[in-house]
């Protein structure tokens, strides 16, 4: 599986709490962003933030160290572009320990205006806001997949034991909740769970503490995970002109002690800029794949209005004389594309002081403990007891203290570009979280091919919801040295001026083959289209399926919808609603070639229905609680009332 880093969540931890009440050092949570050009805002509010040891661990599961704010948080994730930091929570009190996930509990659009969001400026908590094909600005909910369930996010973060001294300071708290029983147990024992075996730990659900109203400074340890706006904002279209834009959040995580970064500068003389100001250029840093067979993006960035860019945080190693490399690809529909090889990334010595300041008011909230609310628009109330936390409920933007490594200035070759789109095979379609990469090689002797391109599918609809822009032009390449400079060369690559090699790639299935007649080439006129094969299950799966029972409660309000099917707020299936709504009280769907025998096969549904004659009528978007768990089973089963 193709697995991308993306949007970066840090963590710097300071504080005492957990199972044991073991001293740990303070933890800070913040959000960083990597969005294209197009997007002037992307709003992000988050409430709760949750760690666990187990990264296989289902919402449900016990084992949690759940940490509610007691105001929301938002972060403009356009802003925080070029490794720039927004406070999300400050204070938290996290027990020492190795946690193998991260859980954010998202406000979702349809909930309540938080404060602020409305002091950001935003219309809704989640919000995406683009400029359209006519050069409109758009301001729109940015939807999110079972909001209650959160975002999960699989990683290796090691939290070291601090000191009490520092513990008495922290600005905030939160719950450890664990066990067998995560509705309320407060016992200690082991027990068997629909989402496996959790350990023998104690759980202090119905706990309260106040913070001091005290400042925090500079965290000692510091973590990061990162999402990539690139890829996990997927736009779609449905009905006549409707159109949206999905979060599927990818996810993959950092310790900013051990990580690194790599800075560059752009000469934009010759380059156009697009409607936001920024010239419409990306900057990859890429890795070979697990196999060998091509290049995968392990982090991307946007280039700024002044042509610099800054790829961070990035993964190192311990050595000073071999440290890890990485390959930074830079692209765009009007430059020739721009590969630097073996960029050597060795760890920033300052990156572990990476500083946050935020001030925490001196308050008390509680949060009762309730179920939470299906129906259209829900808002998740997903605590499992009485629990108090604090945050500052405003978003600080900082830079990292990083010390990346520079490529130096590089001047861009200007170039045409054209527009390219996909088709699938007929009965064949791609996995609804695919996303689309295009392809090219250097030439010379065991090269691999690179991501040039990359863009979601439109789950609904099986093709691009903004047309690839590639490149016409030939590619220039040079290697990376310590001295800082780099040689330039320009060739053809070995597809040939104009063409791309095409594939996918998706959550759960193995990545598309790369097949020298699957290519795409510049047009002499109109949009070039390319027919992308579907994918193949990913390795230790087999098919499974879902049936769901479709329940129009009220015959006849929707004719049209969509069934989405996600693992940890990543879309992974999609099955059209149509059929069964027009038929007005309902029906069966099935939804097939769901990974299944894996311990990532836990998935859980969302729904979309509206009426196709009402074009400027409201969308009603529904999730359900209940797991669908295919790790041992090829098959599940869920009731769907549509309200």
């Amino acid at each position: 599986m193709n697995h991308r880093p993306h949007i970066a969540l840090l963590a710097a931890v300071c504080g005492f709490g957990g199972v044991l009440a073991a001293c740990s050092t303070k933890t800070d949570v913040s959000l960083t962003g990597n969005t294209p050009a197009r997007y002037s805002h992307v709003w992000v509010t988050v409430q709760e933030v949750w760690f666990n040891n187990s990264a296989t661990a289902g919402p449900e599961d016990g084992g949690w160290a759940k940490f509610p704010l007691s105001t929301p948080s938002t972060v403009d994730l356009v802003a925080q572009n070029g490794g720039n930091l927004g406070s999300m929570a400050s204070g938290l009190r996290l027990a020492a320990a190795t946690y193998s996930q991260v859980r954010l509990i998202p406000v979702d659009a349809s909930a309540p205006l938080a404060a602020s969001a409305q002091n950001a400026g935003a219309l809704y908590n989640f919000e995406a806001d683009y400029v359209d094909s006519q050069n409109t600005t758009q301001q729109v909910p940015l939807e999110l997949l079972n909001p209650d369930k959160g975002i999960g996010i699989q990683t290796s973060l090691k939290v070291p034991v601090g000191n009490v001294g520092a513990s008495l300071t922290a600005t905030g708290t939160g719950t450890t909740t664990t066990g067998a029983l995560p509705f309320g147990s407060t016992t200690g024992t082991t027990a068997t769970s629909p989402f496996g075996t959790t350990g023998n730990t104690t759980s202090t659900l119905g706990s309260t503490a106040t913070s001091s109203g005290t400042t925090s400074t500079t965290p000692s340890n510091s973590f990061a995970v990162a999402f990539d706006g690139g890829s996990d904002l997927v736009p779609f279209s449905f009905a006549t002109g409707g159109s949206g834009i999905l979060l599927s959040a990818h996810g993959a995580a950092y310790d900013l002690s051990q990580a690194g970064g790599i800075s560059g500068q752009l000469s934009l003389t010759y380059i156009t800029t697009s409607s936001s100001g920024l010239p419409d250029i990306r900057v990859s840093a890429q890795t070979l794949s697990t196999d060998g067979t091509r290049h995968i993006i392990v982090s991307a960035t946007t280039v700024q209005s002044d042509g610099s860019f800054l790829l961070y945080p990035l993964t190192t190693n311990s050595s000073t004389t071999n440290p890890l490399t990485y390959d930074v690809v830079i692209h765009g529909p009007g430059i020739a594309t721009i590969i630097v090889k073996d960029v050597q990334v060795p760890r920033s010595s300052s990156s572990s002081g990476s500083t946050t300041t935020t001030t925490s008011p001196a308050t008390t909230t509680t949060t009762p403990a309730t179920g939470m609310t299906t129906g259209p628009y829900a808002t998740p109330t997903t605590s499992n007891g009485t629990s108090t936390s604090t945050s500052t409920g405003t978003t600080t933007t900082i830079n990292a203290n990083v010390s990346p490594v520079s490529i130096g200035t590089l001047t861009p070759r200007a170039a045409t570009g054209y527009a390219a789109n996909i088709a699938t095979a007929r009965g064949a379609p791609l996995p609804a979280g695919a996303v689309v990469n295009f392809y090219q090689t250097l030439g010379g002797k065991d090269e691999v091919p690179y991501v040039i391109e990359a863009s979601p599918i439109d789950p609904f609809n099986q093709v691009l919801f903004n047309a690839a822009a590639l490149s016409t032009g030939t590619v220039d390449s040079g290697t990376w040295s310590t001295n800082g400079k780099v040689i330039i060369v320009s060739a053809a690559p070995a597809e040939g001026a104009r063409t791309y090699k095409v594939a996918a790639v998706a959550p759960g299935f193995s990545d598309g083959v790369l097949d020298p007649k699957v290519t795409v080439s510049a047009p002499k006129s109109g949009t070039a289209s390319v027919v992308v094969p579907t994918l193949k299950l990913g390795a230790g799966a087999t098919a499974g399926s879902l049936t769901a029972t479709v329940i129009a409660t009220t015959p006849g309000k929707y004719d049209q919808g969509e069934l989405l099917v996600s693992h940890d707020g990543v879309l992974v299936a999609a099955a059209s609603l149509d059929e069964v709504l027009t038929q007005g009280t309902g029906g069966i769907v099935t939804v097939a070639n769901l990974p299944s025998g894996t311990p990532d096969a836990v998935y859980y549904v969302t729904i979309r229905a509206w009426k196709s004659t009402d074009l400027g009528g409201s969308v009603q978007r529904q999730w359900y609680p209940q797991v669908i768990d295919l790790r041992t089973t090829t098959s599940g089963s869920i009731a769907l009332p549509v309200n």
